[in-house]
């Protein structure tokens, strides 16, 4: 008797390989290595693109802070960009495939999803700076919601494109 199908024990596994990244995520609040991810990965590189982009803003950061004197845009848990990658991840470990097919995957979805990230807080900095009346539309709904979209069709698309995972047929029933 069958009692998962393979798109329900996909599913599972997403779940649970999600969460377990996720906690661990939330349990590296405060320490040395969500400092490394947040500040030194994505807020840091993100601070140097706007520079480079606009010498003129003056933009610095300050702490999770990236300020200019005409904004602050303050990156609070969750608009860093980080739950895109552990999303991407579980789905990744999730799927039925090859190890090899995984880490093609992640290497590119990594570079998607980084560029993503650090392009939404640039994108957040100006329009803070330069269309504050868009902020809320912008900031809560097709901000957060465009990189989602766009991991998403990156791993259907991979996902798409790897040979069907060998399901077991049924066993027919005895009469």
């Amino acid at each position: 008797m069958k009692f998962f199908s393979p798109t329900l024990a996909f599913a599972l596994k997403f779940i649970v390989y999600f969460t377990v990244l996720m906690g661990a995520f939330e349990a590296s609040r405060g320490s040395a290595v969500e400092r490394f991810l947040v500040i030194d990965c994505v807020l840091t590189p993100t601070t140097g693109l706007i520079r480079a982009i606009a010498p003129a803003e003056r933009v610095t950061l300050v702490d999770r802070t990236i300020t200019s004197p005409g904004s602050k845009l303050r990156v609070t848990r969750g608009c860093e960009g980080i739950e895109i990658f552990l999303l991407l991840v579980a789905a990744v470990l999730a799927y039925p495939c090859s190890w090899k097919a995984r880490a093609q995957a992640l290497g590119a979805g990594f570079v998607l999803a980084y560029a993503l990230s650090v392009a939404r807080l640039v994108a957040l900095h100006f329009i803070l700076r330069y269309a504050p009346a868009a902020w809320e539309a912008l900031h809560g709904l097709v901000l957060p919601l465009a990189p989602l979209i766009v991991v998403t069709l990156y791993f259907l698309h991979w996902s798409a494109s790897l040979p069907a995972p060998a399901c077991v047929p049924p066993r027919p029933h005895a009469s």
